[in-house]
């Protein structure tokens, strides 16, 4: 059993931070598409920033062992106290997550016609606010991970890299699915492509650093996802669906555009992303005590 089996669910974290990494990113794509003039599918952008964001929320304080202290530990993070923020780790999440969900709660009500909220949310400063929220929870996401104490796999600048790379491709995904405006497509489509590249990159970096120049435990990390139990979802499902296709497709779509492959592309662009954060997780192995 691996340490994330032992410490975490496998599929209450990883879903955690897939839709935290698209709520997070997605917010700074419906920011910049607003300050572009983009229009269309507003309203169910926004929405499904907020479903995105309270769904992370449902997934982390369900992976609590006494999920009715959540007020106890968010209180403890905003005001320090017997845990702290190092120590009150998923209270810091939960905190950013509320901000967010509260944030998105008033772009979606505004999108859907409570025109009451117009000056609020229309104000620079709310977009500023909600991109930075965004970003900080993806980042949040990343170091959350390369911070664990005990798993060298997990301890490397390389995951918060990855994650920030994989949570742009979320929000180019949804781009994809809900945009059909010309520019705007093409525009995703390019994207797309070198966050694909970057991400392939970067996740053979991060087996291939470990392998060879990890410690022990690292070593056993990167073996059990390259050539172990592991081997078969990580190269078919997340390398191969996950990158390599909608990479494939994308190429295909910069010589001219077309819908059904973009939305073929963006679905299994999620569904990489979903799986590079239970792969790399769940592969995590704790250091040896010699």
């Amino acid at each position: 059993m691996t340490a994330f089996q032992e410490i975490w669910a496998p599929w209450l974290i990883g879903p955690f931070l897939w839709f935290a990494g698209i709520a997070g990113m997605g917010s700074v794509a419906y920011v910049l598409l607003k300050w572009i003039g983009v229009e269309e599918k507003r309203k169910e952008l926004s929405w499904t920033l907020l479903i995105s964001m309270a769904l992370a929320l449902v997934f982390v304080i369900a992976d609590l062992s006494r999920p009715w202290n959540v007020a106890s530990a968010i209180m403890s993070a905003v005001f320090g106290g017997t845990f702290g923020w190092t120590r009150s780790w998923m209270a810091v999440g939960i905190v950013l997550l509320l901000t967010g969900l509260l944030l998105t709660l008033l772009l979606a009500l505004r999108n859907s016609g409570v025109k009451v909220l117009a000056p609020l949310t229309d104000a620079k400063w709310f977009d500023a606010l909600l991109a930075l929220v965004g970003i900080a929870i993806t980042v949040y996401s990343g170091f959350l991970i390369a911070a664990a104490p005990g798993v060298p796999f997990w301890n490397t600048p390389l995951l918060p890299v990855l994650w920030i790379i994989s949570a742009s491709l979320c929000a180019v995904a949804l781009v994809k699915l809900m945009i059909h405006h010309e520019a705007m497509s093409k525009a995703a489509t390019r994207y797309g492509v070198a966050l694909d590249a970057a991400e392939l990159l970067a996740i053979f970096a991060l087996i291939n650093l470990a392998l060879y120049g990890g410690s022990v435990a690292a070593k056993q990390s990167a073996h059990t996802l390259a050539y172990g139990e592991l081997a078969p979802i990580f190269w078919i499902g997340l390398v191969g669906i996950g990158v390599v296709i909608p990479l494939l497709l994308g190429l295909i779509m910069l010589k001219k555009e077309n819908k059904y492959l973009g939305i073929a592309a963006a679905v299994l662009a999620l569904i990489g992303a979903l799986l590079l954060r239970v792969l790399v997780l769940q592969a995590g192995i704790f250091e040896p005590i010699i």
